[in-house]
């Protein structure tokens, strides 16, 4: 027979592990100073502190901004007590020395460089980033930009010399009174945003490029660049024209356009007839309703949108476009943008109040703005960070390196560099088998790259470029090597920057610890608990005699039926039965269920889960010996027989096994744990201080009722 337990997926994590695995980095909490070294307990000589307790109570995303002092008293107890489990198992993983295990410590060492380069540029920069951007995200702002990348005739390229010159110039026509959008047009070399003045959509943190993002959300409404904004595309002048909270509305609206039967003149006229209910007394709404012959439902803009709207999809709705919509994000379902006219008129109106005439391209629109709703801070950081990581991370990153390359000696010896690339052909790539030929070995020896320790030959270099597969492909060129060497160094220079990082920031210290004591967990729970499931059928049994009213048979019914595909023939069934014709006799005349006559209409055993002329029995009560119907059942009409009702019975070992092997495997794993935990607590007694949870949580009542 197959072992039950290999059918059950085990369970190779605690709550713990999980915890810590899932989550490498939360926001500081703010908690108050006298609570965080309180001792809530003691496990052995280690002390537990509020603080630590509290850091593993926020893991849980859900309950990341409770402070542990506000939950009560009963769960803070159960949250101690399992706390001091997982330093139980912990303490009992050091007993047994398993943190001086050599593949312990290859996971602690790779745990330490995963966490390490997380945390460094998480607050190196990134987090300080992120609140900038989240910070941006409740607030939209209007520019325009003029882009100055005047191309080289040679190369192609922009030239910067001349793109400066420009954009100084521009930005001097601009100090002296000219039209920002006038000279857009004229100047800027972006065509596209030329032809609409500079004027680019809303704007919010993560929407357009970083420095022109930058420069916006520094500069006031009204003002323009001082400076030129360098980027990779050219030179940009800046301008703000306004600066909002952003606001996520829903609206309606409804559209009227001109029809073979009706000019612009006429799609004025109708628009202003309709205004004219939409802005009547309500029994004047409903008396102007009827008389075009539409019922009222209490909402006259989704009545009439839906009766006159010539935007099909949204008219179905009463006008809704079917998501909510800011200027900055558009349509939050998608991201389209509404068309300009349309979105000013939407935002030019307060809560409830409807529009007058709105002109469009589209044609001429009434709209009525619902609702509006703020940012969530939360949901605003959370979407900050996830565009942060995939927007600007990267280039962050690479610029920190190359700062911290700077900071600690790390460069090129340019001499040798130009050497080495006046000797190689720099039109090829790594995948050339031969690039690296006409280098002399004279010139292998020198020194390419400076490090505080030494350094990188040209020998080297080459080597890793030839033998390398993360290299394979890379351009033979400044920019090929440089790529290189960020891939040759970057872990170097990670290193230095992060030596000690646990000694110089405790946050980080308790986090790192948190993951070593996990993989102890891991290493430990395994061996003492996960690696001792094994299906025992006699303990399997015994746990069976111990628990048997829980393995019960379900309630089951023997039905039999009658199926018919007309109103007519049911009655003929009704009235036979009300005659006393027996049921199984016309159900093998009558019913029309395929196969359904063979069987005289019988259904065999069966329960609520798998049948449903179980469930219309149970639904009506109806008992033993009573016939159910006739009941409407799709495209026919069902009659139905309870022939036996067949209560609940005990289940055979056999038969309770498959349900009976996950309950006795769970049984199994708190036993082996509660003996495991108890034997520990023999060399690490645990203490809860009631003293302090008392003066955190407030006393038990058994505890009052002593006084």
């Amino acid at each position: 027979m197959t072992n039950p337990a290999m059918m059950i997926p085990r369970r190779l994590l605690t709550w713990t592990l999980l915890t810590l695995l899932t989550t490498t980095s939360l926001p500081a909490q703010k908690r108050p100073k006298d609570l965080g070294p309180t001792v809530l307990a003691t496990v052995g000589t280690e002390q537990v502190l509020y603080r630590d307790v509290e850091r593993a109570f926020q893991k849980n995303l859900t309950r990341r901004e409770t402070p542990f002092r506000s939950v009560p008293r009963d769960t803070a107890l159960d949250f101690i007590r399992l706390y001091t489990n997982y330093r139980l198992k912990v303490a009992s993983a050091r007993d047994r020395s398993m943190d001086q295990d050599e593949a312990v410590q290859a996971d602690i060492a790779n745990n330490r460089k995963l966490l390490s380069e997380t945390w460094y540029f998480d607050h190196a920069f990134a987090n300080a980033r992120i609140e900038v951007l989240a910070g941006r995200r409740t607030r939209e702002v209007k520019t325009g930009i003029i882009l100055c990348a005047v191309t080289d005739p040679v190369t192609k390229k922009w030239d910067t010399t001349a793109s400066l010159a420009k954009a100084k110039a521009v930005i001097a026509r601009l100090n002296a009174g000219a039209p920002f959008d006038q000279l857009a047009r004229d100047s800027s070399d972006d065509k596209e945003t030329a032809e609409t003045g500079g004027t680019l959509p809303w704007i919010s943190g993560g929407s357009i490029i970083k420095v022109v993002e930058d420069e916006a959300y520094a500069l006031p409404v009204g003002k323009h660049s001082t400076t030129p904004v360098i980027s990779r595309f050219g030179y940009f002048i800046v301008k703000v024209y306004d600066a909002q909270p952003r606001a996520v509305v829903k609206f309606r609206h409804i559209l009227l356009q001109k029809k073979e039967n009706r000019d612009s003149v006429g799609v004025d006229r109708f628009a202003d007839s309709l205004l004219t209910i939409l802005n009547a007394k309500p029994t004047q709404q409903e008396r102007a309703l009827r008389e075009r012959g539409i019922e009222p439902s209490g909402d006259v803009f989704s009545d009439l949108a839906k009766a006159y709207s010539d935007d099909e999809v949204s008219a179905q709705k009463g006008g809704y476009l079917g998501s909510a919509y800011s200027r900055s994000g558009g349509m939050e379902a998608n991201g389209q943008r509404l068309v300009g006219g349309f979105e000013d008129a939407v935002f030019a109106l307060k809560d409830g109040q409807i529009s007058g005439k709105v002109h469009t391209i589209f044609g001429v629109h009434i709209i009525i703005r619902d609702s509006t709703k703020m940012p969530d801070e939360q949901m605003e950081r959370d979407a900050a960070k996830r565009t942060y990581r995939r927007l600007y991370f990267e280039d962050d990153k690479r610029a920190h390196y190359d700062s911290l390359k700077t900071a600690f000696g790390y460069a090129w010896i340019d001499e040798v560099k130009q050497k080495l690339l006046q000797t190689i052909d720099t039109t090829k790539n790594t995948s050339d088998t031969s690039w690296w030929k006409p280098v002399s070995e004279a010139l292998q020896r020198q020194t390419l790259y400076q490090m505080p320790n030494g350094g990188y030959t040209v020998k080297d270099v080459i080597d890793s470029l030839r033998q390398r597969m993360d290299m394979r492909g890379y351009t033979l060129n400044t920019a090929g090597f440089d790529r290189a060497l960020n891939k040759m160094v970057d872990p170097q220079v990670l290193d230095q920057a992060t030596t000690d990082l646990d000694k110089r920031d405790a946050e980080f210290a308790a986090l790192l610890q948190e993951f070593n004591d996990g993989i102890l967990l891991f290493k430990v729970e395994e061996q003492e608990v996960w690696s001792k499931l094994k299906f025992d059928t006699a303990d399997a049994r015994v746990f069976y005699d111990t628990t048997k009213a829980r393995w019960m048979t379900e309630q089951r019914y023997r039905l039999s039926e009658i199926y018919v595909l007309s109103d007519t023939a049911a009655a003929t069934v009704s009235a036979a039965l009300k005659a006393g014709a027996e049921f199984a006799e016309l159900a093998a005349a009558r019913t029309q269920r395929e196969g359904g006559r063979e069987k005289r209409g019988s259904l065999g055993v069966v329960t609520e889960k798998n049948s449903m002329q179980a469930r219309k029995v149970v639904e009506a009560g109806t008992k033993a010996g009573q016939v159910l119907g006739p009941i409407k059942d799709g495209r026919g009409v069902l009659f139905i027989r309870v022939d036996e009702n067949l209560p609940p019975r005990q289940q055979s070992f056999d038969e309770a096994l498959p349900s009976l092997a996950t309950a006795y495997q769970d049984a199994l794993q708190q036993r082996l744990t509660h003996a495991w935990l108890d034997e520990v607590r023999k060399r690490h007694p645990v203490v809860i201080d009631m003293k302090n949870v008392n003066a955190i949580w407030g006393k038990g009542p058994a505890q009052r009722s002593k006084q």
